[in-house]
C-alpha cells in the first residue's frame, strides 16, 4: 500500500461536491491485493459483492527502455464500482456516476482503505484536482499481475454460474 500522508481536504471536497467521486471512482494498485494471503480471493470477494469492477485498458503504455508500446494488449485493473454498475451488475458503463462509497458527507472508506488513485489525489481550491497515479500508471502496475485478475475473474464466473 502507498504510505502517503492523508492529503484529504474535506472543505475543498465539500465545496466542489466531490466531482471526482461523481465521475469515475479511483483505481487501485496491485499492492493492496498482494498484501493479502490470497490476492485473487481478496479481489474476487469485492467483485462478487459488486463493490468493485474490473476496468479495461487497451494497449501497453510506452515507457522508453522499460516497455514497448503494444496496442493489442488488454490490461485489466480494479476500481470501485459506480452506483449504476453495481445496480445493473455490469461493468463498462461509460456514463459518469457516483462511486459506491460516496456518501452525502464524503467517502465512506477510511483514507488508508481508499484506492491508490484517491489517496494520491491532490486537492485544488479551484477544483482542478489532479493525481500523479492514473490510468497509465495503473496499466503499467497491473501489466505483470494479470494472473491475479484472471484468477479473480474465474472465481467470479464460478460464483455467477452457481447463482439461480
Amino acid at each position: 500500500m502507498n504510505a502517503l500522508k492523508n492529503n484529504e481536504h474535506r472543505s475543498i471536497c465539500a465545496r466542489c461536491g466531490g466531482q471526482c467521486c461523481r465521475t469515475r471512482p479511483g483505481i487501485e494498485s496491485p499492492e493492496r491485493f498482494q498484501a493479502q494471503p490470497d490476492p485473487a480471493t481478496a479481489l474476487a470477494e469485492l467483485l462478487i459483492r459488486r463493490e468493485w469492477i474490473l476496468e479495461t485498458h487497451y494497449g501497453v503504455p510506452y515507457t522508453p527502455g522499460v516497455t514497448a508500446p503494444d496496442p493489442d494488449r488488454i490490461i485489466q485493473y480494479p476500481r470501485p464500482a459506480t452506483m449504476s454498475e453495481q445496480s445493473k451488475n455490469s461493468a463498462g458503463i461509460t456514463a459518469a456516476d457516483d462511486c459506491v462509497y460516496l456518501t452525502p458527507v464524503g467517502c465512506s472508506l477510511a483514507f488508508d482503505s481508499r484506492p491508490r488513485m484517491c489517496r494520491e489525489l491532490i486537492p485544488d481550491s479551484c477544483f482542478e484536482c489532479e493525481t500523479p497515479w492514473g490510468r497509465r500508471e495503473a496499466a503499467l502496475a497491473w501489466l505483470h499481475h494479470q494472473d491475479i485478475i484472471q484468477a479473480a475473474s474465474a472465481t467470479l464466473a464460478v460464483q455467477k454460474g452457481s447463482q439461480p
